[in-house]
């Protein structure tokens, strides 16, 4: 059995698209694992630096009286210009404390936004605060791609190709990251295929030898993949993860991995099971357009007469682990009234 290891390396491409490389490899339980090279004329020297205890463990964070006396525990909400310097210092925090205990850090990451959100890791204080070689990086979900497609020479205004969050998580992130340190560990989807259908058997396949091989832990509860973190973000539609509203795949207790379809688009998506197996999942929302569906998602009851009876971010709920919101001022702004302050402090994991 043969997969396409797809390397998407901006950096070493003089032109200013991105490269899509095929490089065939024999199926194993390592068989996706992908270690990004460096470009030479931009290494530097890594160096590793823990970092040290903070007594602050956020900054500005946004103090607010909530609506209808409801206290939402699992739910912090910041300043814009301060919410993705609060979710990289506590993933920086959940790296240090899981490498510790474990050896390793297991990352499972979604859609656009949350790939995006992880950019702040990449810039410092954190690029040199975190053991890189020892994360392990994963996939939510992802836009399929026919493999025949992939191994064209891909154009510049190929949408299908610039939606994959693989593409994405390079462009945005994992490159900034491979100049400093060098080796990325990437688990990928196969690329080699042209049904998606066979796409998510074959990853729920890899799947399911990488927790075989301890690559991934495994729940005691129901042996599902255990994510150390799972990094989701919202759509104002309720969507979470390719997890449609009302979609019948929102039932699925057996499969671990499906292939859905949005707007002509074929995505393969974990189910609902495997994300609240994580055992930490950060669910990272911002903006107005979004304040409805968070406000949904933490009403107790739906009005029979709504069409939307399955709101998926709000059958986000972790079994043995745990699930934060991080949410601006926006997006927070129909939880809460209106009376609404800023405590700024400052933008740093060191102190």
């Amino acid at each position: 059995m043969v997969l396409a290891t797809v390397f998407l390396i901006s950096s070493c491409v003089p032109q200013t698209q991105t490269r899509l490389l095929s490089v065939p490899k024999p199926l194993s339980a390592t068989t996706s694992l992908m270690m990004l090279p460096v470009p030479p004329q931009t290494a530097q020297k890594f160096q590793y630096q823990p970092p040290k205890k903070s007594n602050r463990r956020s900054f500005g964070t946004v103090k607010a009286l909530q609506k209808e006396d409801k206290i939402f525990k699992n739910v912090e909400v910041f300043s814009e210009e301060h919410l993705l310097d609060s979710l990289a210092h506590d993933i920086a925090e959940l790296s240090q404390k899981f490498i510790k205990d474990k050896g390793s850090f297991s990352v499972a990451l979604s859609d656009t936004p949350s790939v995006k959100f992880l950019r702040k890791l990449a810039e410092p204080p954190y690029v040199n605060t975190i053991e890189w070689s020892k994360w392990k990086i994963f996939w939510v979900e992802e836009v399929f791609v026919p493999g025949d497609q992939l191994k064209k020479r891909p154009e510049p205004n190929d949408q299908l190709i610039a939606k994959m969050n693989h593409k994405l998580a390079y462009d945005e992130f994992l490159t900034l990251v491979s100049r400093i340190h060098g080796n990325v560990n990437v688990y990928t989807i196969d690329y080699d295929l042209s049904d998606q259908e066979e796409a998510a058997e074959r990853y729920q396949k890899k799947l399911e030898i990488w927790v075989s091989k301890n690559e991934i832990a495994k729940s005691n509860k129901n042996q599902l993949p255990k994510f150390d973190l799972m990094l989701l973000g919202m759509e104002p539609n309720g969507r979470v993860a390719s997890l449609m509203p009302d979609h019948a795949f929102l039932d699925e207790k057996e499969k671990w991995v499906a292939s859905v379809e949005d707007k002509d688009v074929k995505i393969l998506t974990l189910a609902l099971p495997v994300i609240n197996s994580s055992s930490n999942i950060a669910l990272v929302v911002a903006g107005s357009a979004n304040a409805d569906a968070v406000y949904s998602a933490f009403k107790d009851d739906y009005p029979q007469a709504d069409p939307v009876r399955k709101l998926p971010a709000k059958l986000i709920s972790p079994e043995e682990g745990e699930l934060v919101w991080y949410l601006d001022k926006a997006a927070a702004s129909k939880l809460f009234k209106e009376e609404i302050h800023f405590d700024k402090r400052s933008p740093s994991v060191n102190n």
